[in-house]
């Protein structure tokens, strides 16, 4: 017997809270079927999710998640990937666009930008998981996920100009080889993930940049439009995630 729509959903956004808060996938499986079955023959009764869980949702997930332990290997695993897959991305497009050259202001920006996408992106997931929200709320949550951090690429842009700071520009060797790195990132995180998106992604945010550039355009806003892919970019590949996990999770559940 298949759970009820409230129940399965609710067990989506358990699963993908307890993701988001850092936790072990095979205890996340072993909690979640564990629940599943309790939610089935709870619903013979006529009871539902409340019912069971003898609270809200979202207080069942905040207690569930202080309950196990944090999966602190597999965060330390997880963070280095997402930080080397950005930086990839960054490395690809300015090899596009050019060659690399880079500014102290950029080299220290850009990872305090990717470290507070990262943490703006789990609070975002935890909320999503554990409140109802209409559809219009929801998606005005998800442009915010992409617009911060577009907003926080095109200041740093702008600083970048109104602040001289010294510049590392390298040589054609160095940009080709940085080009292969990155492809072979891209590669490697899609195998790892078992997911085509690491490929797919340099796709959409790289071929609508060469046709920017092709274009008659004047040179800033070729500038700035191009800064607005890679946050963009980030943005649409978080809700892609995001949804593919509830996809992921409905199905084991059906």
């Amino acid at each position: 017997m298949k759970v009820s729509k409230q129940s399965k959903e609710f067990l989506q956004n358990l699963r993908a809270y307890l993701i988001a808060s850092g936790k072990k996938e095979q205890e996340i499986e072993e909690i979640i079927s564990e629940l599943e079955d309790h939610l089935v023959e709870a619903e013979k009764d006529g009871k539902n999710v409340e019912d069971i869980v003898g609270q809200t949702p979202k207080e069942y997930m905040e207690q569930i998640a202080k309950e196990m332990p944090l999966d602190i290997g597999g965060i330390l695993k997880f963070i280095p990937i997402i930080f080397l897959g950005a930086f990839s991305y960054i490395l690809l497009g300015d090899v596009i666009r050019g060659g690399l050259a880079y500014s102290v202001l950029q080299l220290v920006g850009y990872p305090i930008i990717f470290l507070f996408v990262l943490l703006v992106s789990t609070v975002a997931i935890k909320y999503l998981s554990s409140n109802k929200l209409s559809k219009v709320k929801e998606w005005t949550l998800y442009c915010l996920i992409g617009g911060i951090p577009m907003a926080l690429f095109v200041g740093l842009l702008f600083l970048n100009d109104a602040i001289e700071t010294p510049i590392f520009t390298f040589g054609p060797t160095i940009n080709v080889i940085a080009a292969i790195f990155s492809i072979v990132v891209f590669i490697a995180i899609a195998l790892w993930s078992k997911t085509w998106m690491p490929i797919v992604l340099p796709l959409i945010l790289f071929v609508p940049e060469v046709i920017i550039g092709l274009t008659s355009l004047s040179e800033e806003t070729k500038l700035i439009l191009t800064a607005l892919i890679l946050p963009v970019g980030l943005g649409l590949y978080f809700i892609v995630i995001w949804q593919m996990e509830k996809q992921k999770v409905a199905n084991v559940i059906e």
